[in-house]
């Protein structure tokens, strides 16, 4: 197999990804970038990569660069993907896709007409703790699946408490919204658990605001394409550790996460009820790992446990192999038009707008 060539965007969250493809055989990090320059500096030192370029036109020049992954701020995502793409590179992006449904169709156009693929860096859909009971929802053992929850729960002071003032999550004219956020792990999830588009959504912010003066806490009502209904909560309000939920129930059966859940490499609890247990009269408890695969060591866990390892192994496969990502363009814009139409909605009091499904 070729080696994939890759260059790292943004080194907050990026050092992440960066590790994960430093594991991998079949890539090689072979440079970074940051506006920070002593911290691109610092990282390329400290993680023996090669290059570290001054700029993001630098590294969207260097033929020696495959494929460019995004951690930048939330609002710069979309136009750095579309650059990478237009450069002739491949795109692994951090959460969300982009902030505008301009940009998302038109990293759909520019994968269509070139063939370079996308994928969006949702690591949650890798979580051990879940992709058994995906597989399970799937397959029918619960039955017709009508109704869904996720919650993604964090506490602002908890993300930007130790964050200078003009950080990008706060700073008034490009703060991190709710929905678009932490929002796409619920959302995208959910989806993916459920098997649905979300075709039509209404929501609403709470009124009370963070004391940075940003909005904190969203809910999102959505109508499914199987008709079923989901609903979203994100905030950054709450005073409670971090948690993020996921619940599906269908006619034969129900499924519930554990809202006390603990850090990556520990275990957590999953709740089943089916039809067919015989006499069950409580939901049962099934402990398994949380953020981490156990056929992956432990050592090689990394701030999300093994997800980040995983997904860049599948984009790398992905690749390689020619076949479209999990989170590919258009499974990525169905969940971030989601998530944009629900803002949409709630900026403007509460209607209901229509969420395009990307499917032509």
């Amino acid at each position: 197999m070729a080696i994939i060539r890759v260059g790292v965007l943004g080194l907050g969250q990026g050092r992440s990804h960066l590790r994960a493809f430093q594991m991998l055989e079949g890539s090689n990090v072979v440079a970074v970038c940051d506006q920070n320059t002593i911290l691109a500096e610092h990282v390329a030192r400290d993680l023996n990569v090669d290059v570290c370029h001054a700029s993001y036109e630098s590294m969207l020049d260097d033929r020696n660069i495959d494929l460019i992954v995004v951690a930048t701020p939330d609002h710069l995502h979309g136009q750095h993907a579309i650059q990478a793409l237009e450069a002739g590179k491949h795109v692994l992006s951090e959460i969300p896709m982009a902030t505008t449904l301009d940009e998302c169709r038109r990293i759909i156009e520019l994968t269509d007409r070139s063939g370079l693929k996308y994928h969006m860096g949702n690591q949650v859909r890798y979580a051990f703790c879940l992709r058994d009971v995906q597989r399970l929802i799937q397959a029918g053992d619960l039955g017709d699946v009508f109704y869904g929850e996720g919650e993604y729960l964090h506490e602002m002071e908890d993300i930007v408490g130790h964050r200078e003032a003009d950080h990008w999550r706060i700073h008034p004219h490009t703060p991190q919204t709710t929905l678009l956020g932490g929002g796409p792990h619920a959302i995208d999830t959910l989806r993916w658990l459920m098997g649905v588009h979300f075709v039509e959504v209404q929501a609403y912010h709470a009124t009370q605001q963070s004391r940075w003066q940003t909005t904190h806490t969203t809910i999102a009502i959505f109508k499914t394409s199987n008709g079923g209904i989901a609903k979203v909560t994100v905030s950054y309000g709450m005073k409670r550790p971090y948690c993020l939920y996921y619940s599906v129930y269908g006619s034969d059966g129900s499924f519930e996460r554990t809202r006390d859940q603990g850090g990556s490499v520990e275990d957590t609890t999953n709740y089943l009820y089916h039809s067919k247990v015989s006499g069950a009269r409580r939901m049962l408890p099934v402990t398994v790992p949380n953020w981490n695969n156990p056929r992956i060591q432990r050592q090689h866990a990394l701030g999300h446990g093994t997800m980040e390892i995983e997904q860049a192994q599948h984009f790398l496969r992905a690749i390689a192999e020619d076949y479209e990502p999990a989170i590919g363009p258009r499974e990525a814009a169905r969940s971030i038009a989601a998530g944009i139409c629900a803002l949409t909605s709630a900026d403007s009091g509460g209607g209901q707008v229509t969420i395009p499904t990307f499917d032509e």
